[in-house]
């Protein structure tokens, strides 16, 4: 039906995916050739949430399954649905996390610990992707994508946003604030460009998120910065 979605169906593929994001991040951590305990704990880490994943995904299923009022809900209120999995699950990361602080002084715990902080955060920053989406979508449907984008207070965001028209401008808003947080703190285009190949790669098709590109990151520090980028130069002045 139009406009209608499985819950569950739409919360599996979700968690599928991000468990097979963390499990070939693990894979690739432990070929990288690095030193065994650089890569071991963070790689343990991340297959421990898969499995997770796993049990979680088995239970929708079976709770879907074994429940003859199950229904297809809103695409809004699957979304909403999907948001508070993501965000009841960077709980329990975190829980698990200040179990390991609390429970024992040693240090290895601890850094396990942080490893599962990290994981939380990145989860977290899915449910804010997720909600961002959901709002976006909404935006759309609601006011021409002419008009979104002219309601885009930020001028570099603004800017930004030519330059990447399949993005919505208001996520583009959201990640132009984020890189100038991260540029004030120091961070280089090259860890700018690590962290978003990282954060916005589709872990379905792994393929780079055009906000990702080395050459969106020079752009919008150029405008950040108050540079003159003419908006159809492959490249930007950092």
């Amino acid at each position: 039906m139009p406009g209608y979605a499985d819950p569950a169906a739409v919360i599996v593929t979700k968690f599928r995916d991000l468990g097979a994001l963390l499990t070939r991040n693990a894979a690739l951590l432990e070929a990288s050739g690095l030193p065994g305990e650089v890569t071991a704990l963070r790689s343990t880490v991340y297959r421990d949430v898969a499995a997770q994943l796993g049990v979680l995904v088995e239970v929708e299923v079976e709770q879907a399954a074994g429940n003859p009022l199950v229904v297809p809900l809103h695409i809004e209120d699957v979304e909403t649905v999907v948001v508070r999995r993501f965000t009841a699950l960077a709980d329990q990361l975190t829980a698990n996390a200040r179990a390991l602080i609390k429970g024992t002084s040693e240090p290895v715990m601890h850094r396990r610990a942080r490893i599962y902080q990290d994981v939380a955060s990145q989860v977290r920053m899915l449910a804010r992707h997720e909600a961002d989406e959901a709002t976006a979508r909404r935006t759309q449907v609601e006011r021409p994508v002419s008009t979104v984008l002219a309601a885009v207070p930020n001028p570099v965001a603004r800017q930004a946003a030519t330059r990447a028209p399949r993005v919505r401008a208001v996520f583009v808003e959201a990640l132009v604030d984020a890189i100038a947080k991260r540029r004030r703190q120091g961070w280089s285009v090259a860890r700018l460009t690590l962290w978003l190949r990282t954060t916005l790669r589709d872990p379905q098709t792994d393929h780079v998120h055009p906000c990702a590109r080395k050459e969106f990151v020079r752009y919008v520090l150029g405008l950040l910065a108050g540079a003159t980028v003419p908006a159809t130069a492959g490249r930007a002045v950092a």
